[in-house]
C-alpha cells in the first residue's frame, strides 16, 4: 500500500486495529506525515463540501424547472428527481475519488493540458500527392497517436526537424508517455528567440507535473511566464502564481 493508499484508508476508517496503530505511530515519528494527512483531510472536506453545493444548485434549478408538470405527473415527476438525484450523488462520489487518487502534478497536468494543434502541413482529405510529412499529420489529426509517433520518429532525423521532434513529444504525452516526451521538447534548439522552443518548455513543464516533478515543471513554467509577448505567457503566468 502506497503513501496515497494508505492515508484514504486512514481517513475513510478502512485500517485495521494493529495497522491504525502502526500508522498513529507514524505520525508521532515523523511530523511531516501529519503536514500531509492534514492537507488529505482538508481536500476530502473541500472537494466533499463543493460537490454537495453542486448537487444541492443542481436539484433546486431542476425543481423549479419541472413545477410547471401538473399534479397528475407527480409519481413520473418524482421518479426523474430521485433518478437524477442518485446519479448527481453517484457522479459526486466518482468525482471525489478521482481526485483524491491523483497527485498534485497530475491535478495540474489535467488542469492546462491541451492538444497543440497541427500548424505544419494542413489536411486534406483527398490530395493526390501524399509524402511522410502529410501522413505523419493525417494519422496527427486522426487522433491516431501511435501511428503518427512512428512517422514523426522517422521525420526527426530530417533537416530543419525542430517540428517534428516537437510534435512526436506531444504524441508521447497524448500516449500516457511524459519520460518519453520531455527529453524531445528539451531536443527543440535553445533559441531565446525562437518561440517553439518556449512552446516546447511550456510541454516539458507539463510532463514534468504529469510524472508529479513539481519543481522542474515549476522551473520550466517560469521561464515561460518571463518570455514577454509569447502566447503562452498568460496562462504560464497565472499557473506560476498558483505554484508559488
Amino acid at each position: 500500500m502506497d503513501q496515497e493508499e494508505l492515508i484514504n484508508a486512514y481517513l475513510e476508517g478502512k485500517l485495521s486495529p494493529e495497522d491504525q496503530r502502526l500508522f498513529e505511530q507514524l505520525l508521532e515519528n515523523q511530523p511531516e506525515y501529519k503536514t500531509i494527512l492534514e492537507e488529505h483531510r482538508q481536500l476530502k472536506i473541500a472537494v466533499t463540501l463543493e460537490e454537495r453545493s453542486k448537487i444541492k444548485d443542481f436539484l433546486e434549478e431542476l425543481d423549479q424547472k419541472e413545477k410547471g408538470i401538473p399534479k397528475s405527473k407527480g409519481g413520473l415527476r418524482s421518479w426523474i428527481y430521485s433518478g437524477i438525484a442518485a446519479c448527481a450523488i453517484v457522479l459526486a462520489g466518482l468525482f471525489l475519488w478521482t481526485s483524491l487518487s491523483m497527485t498534485p502534478g497530475e491535478k495540474i497536468y489535467k488542469s492546462y493540458y491541451e492538444t497543440y494543434p497541427n500548424l505544419i502541413a494542413p489536411t486534406v482529405r483527398g490530395e493526390s500527392q501524399a509524402n511522410l510529412e502529410s501522413d505523419a499529420f493525417l494519422a496527427f489529426d486522426n487522433k491516431d497517436y501511435e501511428k503518427a509517433a512512428v512517422l514523426f520518429e522517422n521525420l526527426q532525423h530530417e533537416p530543419d526537424s525542430d517540428y517534428a521532434v516537437f510534435y512526436l513529444g506531444i504524441c508521447q504525452l497524448e500516449l500516457g508517455r511524459p519520460e518519453k516526451a520531455i527529453p524531445l521538447f528539451l531536443k527543440v534548439r535553445e533559441d531565446a528567440s525562437n518561440p517553439d522552443q518556449i512552446t516546447a518548455t511550456w510541454y516539458a513543464a507539463l510532463g514534468y507535473f504529469q510524472l508529479n516533478k513539481l519543481e522542474e515543471g515549476t522551473q520550466a513554467v517560469n521561464k515561460v511566464a518571463r518570455t514577454e509577448g509569447h502566447p503562452l505567457q498568460a496562462k504560464a503566468q497565472e499557473l506560476a502564481e498558483i505554484l508559488k
